[in-house]
């Protein structure tokens, strides 16, 4: 696109963290220089991504050889300290005065925040893409205070809201005031990287090769987690439940980064389980992970769309998650029996169009449960397995662009809003 001067039309992405836009939005850029704009991102390429600093130094490498312009945005994840939100609004502020844009795609909490107070002083059109609301059903009394009211003052002043699940959609449509309103699926996943795997099918020089790597014995089931280390993903609560069924063939693979990483040693330490607990921080080619492990776990307290489960169930696997928002659009719970004797009666009787079993944070009970009837039973683990795979294409990357690009059309025509 361009401007009455030739020039290419300008659009900034505006993120916390250079992570974010790695991992969930490359497929948005490309849609972007694909519809002619120049294409500039702003984020902390520094310090909190959730990913290694070598994938970030590469990252960026790539973002120069797209063309994209990348600008460093000492953007906090917390709104405290206040200094550092005043010195990346600061930032921004600076920024938008030097470059002529179109209008502005921002994402996060804090940056989202931030980006539409400084957009409203320069009258610069803005999306905003809500990874799941800090306010939500059974949330913290505390969030509802203070994130709550932020928002619906904000929306006033957001020319697209886009949430990724349908119980923050429903909300937004009731309460919220943006001039438009969109449900899209999630970030979308690559479900072609995962055609034809399921963990049963992985050969034996593969699961051989997997175990030898993160120091797991073969005859085990292998339990999996995707996500950081920190308090939110909840890995703490599987720690408890893997330590209460007392079984010496099932091992836990935690994949990801974070200050918990010691603290969780730790405490799996003092229950027992160390010895069963595998932390390798990082890792990249998780479709090979997945395949390779047994049942996915996913406890946490809070998701908007959770791309780690997406992935888990592209892959066929067996999904135990948290009973909360985004894990109840993507996993319909299995009914759990009633006592660990009628697991295998239960499970025989089951015509699955499931792909696994949720529990209640409130009721750890029902996660020992949940993945006690999974590691028992291989033919339930492989007809969730079967179903997720099903269920999935809905969530492709390809049905998100397209509702993607008819957005970023849209914003293209400033009458369209």
């Amino acid at each position: 696109m361009k401007r009455e001067d030739g020039a290419a039309k300008k659009v900034l992405m505006a993120v916390s963290v250079a992570s974010m836009i790695d991992q969930f939005n490359m497929p948005n850029i490309r849609l972007l220089s694909e519809l002619g704009y120049e294409v500039h991102v702003m984020c902390n390429f520094m310090e909190g991504n959730t990913c290694s600093d070598q994938r970030i130094r590469e990252f960026r490498k790539t973002l120069n050889g797209m063309g994209v312009v990348c600008h460093q945005w000492d953007c906090p994840r917390s709104i405290v300290p206040a200094g550092k939100c005043l010195r990346a609004y600061r930032q921004l502020w600076k920024l938008t005065g030097q470059e002529r844009y179109e209008w502005i795609h921002c994402q996060s909490p804090v940056g989202g925040v931030l980006a539409r107070l400084v957009m409203r002083r320069r009258g610069i059109r803005v999306i905003y893409t809500a990874h799941g609301f800090h306010f939500y059903r059974g949330a913290p009394l505390k969030n509802w205070l203070l994130y709550y009211p932020i928002e619906r003052l904000l929306a006033y002043w957001t020319d697209v809201l886009i949430t990724v699940n349908k119980e923050d959609y429903c909300f937004a449509k009731r309460k919220l005031r943006a001039s438009k309103i969109y449900y899209i699926p999630g970030v979308g996943i690559d479900t072609a990287m995962f055609a034809g795997l399921q963990p049963q099918c992985a050969g034996k020089s593969a699961r051989k090769q997997f175990c030898r790597k993160y120091q797991i014995p073969q005859d085990v089931i292998v339990l999996l987690s995707v996500g950081e280390l920190n308090r939110g993903k909840n890995h703490r609560m599987v720690i408890d439940a893997l330590a209460a069924l007392d079984r010496q063939d099932v091992h836990y693979l935690i994949c990801g980064k974070g200050k918990l990483r010691r603290e969780l040693q730790q405490y799996a330490y003092r229950l027992g389980v160390g010895d069963y607990i595998h932390l390798p921080g990082y890792q990249e080619h998780v479709e090979w992970i997945y395949q390779n492990a047994d049942i996915f776990v996913f406890p946490s307290v809070r998701e908007g769309m959770p791309v780690a489960l997406m992935e888990a169930m592209a892959a066929g696997m067996p999904c135990v998650v948290s009973d909360i928002r985004g894990n109840r659009e993507l996993i319909q719970d299995i009914a759990a029996p009633a006592d660990h004797m009628r697991i295998s009666a239960a499970a025989a009787m089951i015509n699955t169009k499931s792909g696994g079993i949720r529990f209640s944070l409130k009721q750890p009970w029902q996660l020992r449960q949940g993945l006690a009837r999974m590691i028992v039973d291989d033919r339930l683990r492989q007809a969730c397995g079967r179903h997720n795979q099903e269920k999935i294409g809905k969530y492709d990357q390809a049905v998100v662009q397209r509702k993607m690009w008819k957005i970023y059309q849209k914003m293209g025509d400033r009458n369209a809003f």
